[in-house]
Order: structure tokens, then sequence, then C-alpha cells
């Protein structure tokens, strides 16, 4: 990083882009595998993702060294500058969303046989509309669209609906097995992690948002682009 006051400006902000692309990336193969792991239990996914989350950690320090670099060395304005100085926020969100899929991971190694057919295909649906609303707030990100993080936004509410039909059927399945309280519960909170996951992609939406518009997102946002979808 010391050749950064050296660079162009805009390979300096190509390079913080690309930084958050390849952090928001790595998370999303750490939410892929933690899903796997939920089902297979095998000790070389989990240091996959120990592997990846030290990735993760080292881009979020670089990110903030890049950021920190930029406002010192350059005069960003307008779009150029709400993004470096959102990029710590983006950077904490993506590092978040990749400890959840690590403490998944970890809570895996603790179900032993334990993988409720009910809902499974429910996680699965759940983690692939997570995984996608992630993907497309990254692409938001790169390519500074509004729109498209608007859209992430919408689908928050999908993955809610499955997370509350998830903790239902385990929440009966608790009450007629009783003796498989201890690793529901592990599942349950998998469960949520990935709901949380969720979240983290709907903030990176709503960041995208105000880099891009200078608006701060809020619900009057989202009920605009409700009606002029329908």
């Amino acid at each position: 990083m010391n050749n950064a006051p050296f660079q162009s400006y805009n390979e300096q902000l190509q390079q913080l882009t690309g930084s958050i692309l390849t952090m928001g990336n790595l998370v999303k193969e750490m939410i892929t595998t933690a899903l796997t792991s939920l089902t297979e239990k095998d000790d070389v996914l989990k240091e996959q993702v120990r592997e990846l989350d030290r990735q993760v950690n080292a881009l979020d320090r670089s990110v903030s060294e890049q950021a920190t670099m930029m406002l010192a060395f350059r005069s960003p304005m307008g779009d150029d500058l709400r993004f470096v100085t959102s990029a710590l926020r983006i950077a904490s969100d993506l590092e978040r969303a990749g400890d959840l899929a690590k403490n998944t991971t970890k809570r895996s190694m603790k179900l032993g046989d334990y993988a409720p057919a009910t809902v499974l295909g429910k996680l699965h649906s759940m983690v692939e509309i997570v995984a996608s609303m992630l993907g497309d707030a990254l692409t938001a990100i790169e390519t500074r669209n509004p729109e498209q993080a608007i859209a992430v936004w919408k689908r928050d509410k999908q993955v809610d609906d499955l997370y509350h039909e998830i903790l239902r059927t385990l929440q009966e399945e608790m009450q007629k097995h009783p003796e498989s309280i201890e690793s529901a519960t592990h599942f349950v909170f998998a469960t949520k992690n990935f709901e949380r996951i969720a979240d983290y992609a709907t903030s990176l939406a709503r960041t995208v948002h105000y880099v891009t518009t200078g608006t701060l997102a809020d619900k009057g946002v989202l009920k605009a682009a409700k009606e002029e979808t329908h």
C-alpha cells in the first residue's frame, strides 16, 4: 500500500472496488460451503471456511487502508466521496456476514446425524435467495446501480418468510421429538445466521442507494419502488 499515493485516482478507485468485490465473492463461497456443511459435516469444509475467513479479514483491513489513503491523498467528490467513506461500512457488513457463515459451519459439527428432511428443501431455497441477494448487491456496487440495489432489498421479505416457515416446522419437530431438541436448536441458529446474512446484503443495497443517489434508503423509497412496478 505504500505506493498508493503514486497510483492514479482511477486506479485507486478501481483497486478499492476490486477489493470489496473479491471480499464479497469469498463470502458467497463461505455461504455455499456453510450450507453444504449442514448435511456433510466434513472437517475439510470447516477448514476451508476458516481459510476463506482469514482472507476476508485480510481484505477488510486492506479496504480500510485503501479508503484512508484515498481520503488522505485525494479529494474525492460526489458519489466517489460517498463510496470511499462508505467502503468501511461495506467491508464491515461483508466481514460480519462471513463470520455468520463460519459460525454456521462450526455449528454443523454439533449436529451429528441430524438432517431434518422437512426443512432442508426450504433452507436450500432460502440460501439460494441469500446468495443471489449478495451477488446482486456486489454487482450494484460495481455498476453503482440504485435500481438493482432496491431489487435486492425487495427480496429480503422472501428470506424472512422462509425463515419463519422453517422455524415453525423445527419447533413442531422439537415438540414431537424432544430427544432432538439440542440438535434442532443448533439448526435453528444456523438458519438464523443465513437470515442475518440476508440482512447484511440488504444493508449493502441500502448503502449502494445512498452512494449513487445521495439519499438514505428508507421504507418510503422501497414503497415507491414497489408502486412503480405495479
